[in-house]
């Protein structure tokens, strides 16, 4: 996918994010009591179905691009069934999934990112938690079910009706419309209040510290040991250390995942702090810490000419174009360092 093409698709993918986010404002808005603005109602009517004919035209192009159906594409589908044929309710609210997923990477989103996947890399512990929880709620309220059934037989007739009066007293809610009267019943209450603080809070503290450990990683900070351990920093003084790591960006990228593709623009060149990176060729060539790519088309101006994917989660140091030429300029030194490679290749 050239770049013209790469960019037609961000904007009209910005375009239908932004249209979506109008489209859940507009919902909200006319779930409203608007007497008195019948004309805005009106006007609104139309804006809505101007969003759900372009919304169909979009889903059809995605259909055509992706040639697969998807959870988001059959999300979207059933937005336009219902709207088109069913008509009940109004479901564009399920939008907010394309929604995220068109703003994924910008600087608000990405941390629901992080989130989204330290759950899933969490799954098992959370499930094991939530089995634990749900197995605590279900015996307190059987043992409450027998203490107060003969008490409260309309509040505490079944398990069922006891499941309710656990749920909300393990979760710290206690609305109030059930509560046991008997003696027995309130020590048994007393016991499940206080146990279920900690119920809660193992899985909150599952998920908080995979949280941050994730955002550490992302996170990480660009030290002048790291940039010393670069062998094409290696000879560059002090001063001019100081100032690439004012320049350089910390990226850190899953296993399997492309850093650039053949053909996309050269905008930035980039150091593998550490674990390692393909280059796709006919014969790969393997990048491991402190080697560099991305340099030959910042150079040359030219697109890139292969394809990097990682080889497992790397840490890579970004430099953009702007700030190499700016680097070349003051320290020929880094320029001679990146031509001898050059000349090296081509030879």
């Amino acid at each position: 996918m050239n770049n013209s093409v790469k960019n037609t698709q961000f904007l009209f993918d910005k375009f239908i994010g932004i249209l979506i986010f109008l489209n859940i404002f507009h919902q909200v808005i006319s779930s409203m009591d608007l007497r008195g603005y019948e004309s805005m109602l009106g006007y609104g009517n139309i804006f809505f179905q101007l969003s759900m004919l372009i919304f169909l035209g979009e889903v059809i192009y995605r259909f055509i691009l992706e040639r697969k159906l998807g959870f988001l594409n059959t999300v979207d589908s059933l937005v336009l069934v219902n709207y088109f044929f069913i008509g009940i309710l109004d479901l564009r609210i399920f939008r907010l999934f394309r929604f995220f997923n068109i703003f994924s990477r910008t600087r608000i989103l990405l941390p629901s990112n992080t989130l989204f996947k330290t759950i899933q890399m969490q799954r098992h512990s959370l499930l094991g938690s939530l089995f634990l929880v749900l197995s605590v709620l279900l015996l307190f309220s059987t043992i409450m079910y027998f203490v107060e059934r003969e008490a409260q037989p309309d509040k505490f007739g079944s398990i069922p009706l006891a499941i309710w009066w656990g749920m909300e007293t393990l979760t710290t809610v206690g609305y109030g419309d059930v509560h046991p009267i008997t003696p027995l019943g309130k020590v048994l209450g007393t016991l499940t209040m206080l146990l279920g603080i900690g119920m809660f809070a193992l899985p909150a503290a599952i998920l908080g510290s995979a949280y941050y450990e994730e955002m550490q990683k992302r996170n990480f900070l660009v030290t002048f040991e790291a940039i010393l351990e670069v062998p094409l920093f290696e000879e560059m003084p002090i001063k001019a250390l100081s100032k690439i790591n004012e320049k350089l960006d910390a990226v850190l990228l899953p296993s399997n995942e492309a850093v650039f593709e053949k053909g996309d623009e050269a905008d930035s060149m980039y150091i593998i702090e550490s674990g390692s990176a393909q280059v796709e060729l006919e014969n790969p060539v393997i990048l491991e810490k402190g080697d560099y790519f991305g340099e030959m088309g910042l150079i040359n101006n030219n697109p890139r000419t292969a394809t990097i994917t990682t080889l497992e989660e790397v840490k890579l140091l970004q430099l953009k174009k702007e700030d190499l030429e700016e680097l070349f300029d003051e320290h020929p030194t880094l320029f001679r360092a990146i031509e001898a490679k050059l000349e090296a290749i081509n030879s």
